[in-house]
């Protein structure tokens, strides 16, 4: 049995400047946000929704922080 495997680490900013490679997967959401006429306005909007609920977690976690 060959138990061998390959992998590789990229990082990726995801950020209003995000541009999806042709090979994304059309399934994923944050790529799906990146593609059309409004990818930055979707981009920004989805980077807002999400620091927005980071932000009442964090708050939520530690309210005497």
């Amino acid at each position: 049995m060959n138990n061998d495997f390959t992998f590789a680490i990229k990082s990726i900013r995801f950020d209003e400047n995000y541009q999806p490679s042709d090979n994304t997967r059309i399934t994923t959401n944050f790529a799906n946000l990146a593609r059309g006429n409004y990818r930055r306005e979707n981009l920004r909007n989805a980077l807002r929704m999400i620091d927005n609920r980071f932000n009442a977690l964090a708050h939520w976690d530690n309210a005497q922080g």
